[in-house]
């Protein structure tokens, strides 16, 4: 399955209710809501009122008008044919006979799954991309990174809708970075994440004076925060819904709703410094990341705070790691600090500034804006195009795509 399905079950038989919990709680990408909500839900159990049969067909039909994609499954414990010719014109998609049965619900299930592949393979193709920001570990600058992207990304294409996610679940400081208030954020929206639609994410996401959208963590540092399974994978498929590109900050650690990101992502951007002990993290990393067994060049990796003296260093680190690093973040490590200090990105704050310069060159490459100027790889050959044309190439215009080296 590409995202969640949520579930909602109408039932009054608790017998019925238990039994299908049972079985589709086995099987993965499912979540069962709480409640007998249907405002954001794929598909919904529903029991059939045998006295009124007519009265739950009119409720089928105002629920498919208000959410055409609703799948709806009916149970009863006795249903004549002309009752179960009528429930599927009005819309039903499978029906379960009383009492349930593993041989029944399983085909249905598999049926469903199948529909639901297509139609979700048909609204990816118009989704907008999600770009996750990695850092090996804590201070190479991942925050920075990720806020400087997107932002730029935002600036260059101001009518394409960008969104930023600050995932740091253990202490996010990303709404310092952009100045903006964040009074709630994913914390906000995990009490029943099976009820999360578009109109309530929106309701989260702050905007900043750039244009884009923002969605902070809501968590404080020291906060025991945890994230149920299949929360980030729904949250990103609502914000690709609507908005072109997506950017991550996925902070240093590896923790489950981290690898559901990764998972899920279109493009990983792992961020490094030209240090040993990074070097060290970077390649234990990479080894991890080389273990899902992502697509070839899914992961790319940078490296901030780039010194040209360091170029002796650069090809060594890239033949330890068997892997061409893709950009080169120069070093400005004030402008940097100031920029965070004063809450302004780094292409307001220092617009003209080296690292100011290499966020706005790299993202009017990503988008097609520009293609003036060249980048040398540390090889000393001459790259047309920038890493970011390369990692989100169907974003732009006639960029083509680098082949990564990490192991898969």
């Amino acid at each position: 399955m590409a995202r969640l399905i949520a579930v909602s079950i109408d039932c009054r038989n608790e017998e019925v209710r238990r039994t299908f919990e049972s079985i589709v709680s086995r099987r993965l990408h499912y979540l069962i809501a709480k409640g007998q909500g249907t405002g954001a839900v794929d598909m919904l159990l529903l029991e059939l009122d045998e006295f009124r049969p007519q009265h739950t067909f009119d409720r089928v039909r105002q629920l498919l008008s208000a959410a055409p994609e609703l799948e709806i499954f009916l149970t009863a414990s006795r249903m004549d044919p002309q009752l179960l010719l009528e429930a599927f014109r009005v819309g039903v998609k499978e029906f379960l006979p009383q009492p349930l049965t593993r041989q029944e619900v399983e085909p249905a299930l598999a049926r469903f799954e199948e529909r639901f592949s297509g139609k979700a393979a048909s609204l990816e193709l118009q989704a907008g991309r999600v770009i996750a920001v990695l850092g090996v570990r804590g201070g190479v600058g991942a925050s920075t990174v990720a806020t400087n992207l997107a932002v730029s990304v935002q600036q260059v294409q101001p009518r394409e809708p960008v969104a930023l996610i600050d995932l740091d679940i253990h202490g996010g400081d990303l709404g310092l970075f952009l100045d903006v208030p964040v009074a709630q954020g994913l914390t906000h929206l995990i009490n029943d994440i099976s009820r999360l639609d578009e109109t309530i994410l929106r309701s989260s996401l702050v905007r900043h004076s750039s244009g884009l959208h923002f969605l902070a963590s809501g968590c404080e540092a020291y906060d025991d925060w945890k994230l149920a399974p299949g929360t980030m994978m729904r949250v990103m498929t609502l914000l690709r819904s609507f908005h072109q590109h997506v950017f991550v900050d996925c902070g240093h650690i590896l923790d489950p709703s981290i690898r559901e990101v990764m998972d899920g992502a279109d493009q990983i951007l792992v961020v490094t410094t030209l240090s040993l002990p990074a070097i060290r993290r970077t390649k234990r990393l990479l080894d991890v990341l080389g273990q899902a067994r992502y697509p070839v060049g899914k992961v790319e990796l940078l490296v901030n705070r780039y010194e040209k003296d360091q170029q002796d260093f650069l090809e060594e680190t890239e033949t330890m790691l068997n892997l061409q690093i893709a950009g080169l973040i120069p070093n400005d490590y004030g402008s940097a600090s100031e920029a965070i200090q004063y809450g302004k990105p780094l292409t307001v704050m220092a617009a003209k500034t080296s690292i100011g310069q290499w966020y706005l060159r790299e993202v009017g490459r990503l988008i097609g804006e520009s293609t003036e100027g060249t980048v040398q790889s540390s090889k000393g050959s001459v790259k047309n195009l920038s890493f970011l044309g390369r990692c989100l190439s169907s974003l732009g215009g006639g960029v083509g795509r680098k082949q990564s080296t990490v192991s898969q």
